[in-house]
């Protein structure tokens, strides 16, 4: 897998991962949050929420052992497939809640914190889809993804980049959420 392929799959990977396992630790958490959407029946709500963590949970490891390069290309974009279509269903399903619910505080429900549903969110989403997109598109070619470059070399800026990108995208809803009038391009509050 490419040098992009496998930053992509690590940040994919670690912030489903993440989410999934927020998921298994708050499961009333999700089913509160998806109900205040309001989008899906009451019938299909807990079936959702009950579903969702195993599915973040499976895929995320899987991003994780494709962002390794040990798996065949097939599986891998397989898995960025899956990956991709589950992180587009977020970004259009929170931009549905986005326009329902737009000015009240109704919790993301995303499995990474307690952060309201607001364009960030439908932003982070639409991120990780790109970011899936990307193992499905990348060229399988080992991890002489450079040529000459050190394999040693390859794997840490795939790592690097890929977890800041996962740190990046998990926690863009909540930053974009501290009031404006503590934040200035200094550092210094007004």
């Amino acid at each position: 897998m490419s040098l992009l392929g496998s930053a992509g799959a690590l940040a994919v990977g670690l912030v489903l991962l993440a989410a999934g396992v927020g998921h298994v630790r708050a499961p009333l958490e999700t089913t509160r949050a998806l109900r205040g959407h309001g989008l899906l029946p009451a019938g299909v709500t807990p079936v959702v929420a009950r579903a969702l963590a195993p599915v973040e949970v499976v895929l995320g490891l899987g991003m994780l052992l494709a962002a390794t390069g040990l798996l065949p290309s097939a599986p891998a974009r397989l898995l960025g497939l899956g990956a991709a279509v589950l992180c587009l269903a977020f970004a259009v399903y929170l931009r549905l809640v986005h326009r329902r619910v737009e000015g009240a505080p109704v919790p993301c429900g995303c499995g990474l914190g307690s952060t309201p549903v607001t364009h960030w969110a439908v932003a982070r989403a639409a991120v990780l889809t790109g970011l899936a997109a990307v193992v499905v598109l990348a060229p399988v070619t080992g991890w002489q993804a450079v040529p000459g470059a050190p394999v040693v070399a390859q794997v840490a800026v795939a790592v690097l980049a890929g977890t800041a990108l996962a740190v990046a995208t998990a926690a863009l809803p909540a930053a974009r959420a501290v009031p404006e009038q503590l934040t200035t391009l200094s550092g210094v509050a007004r």
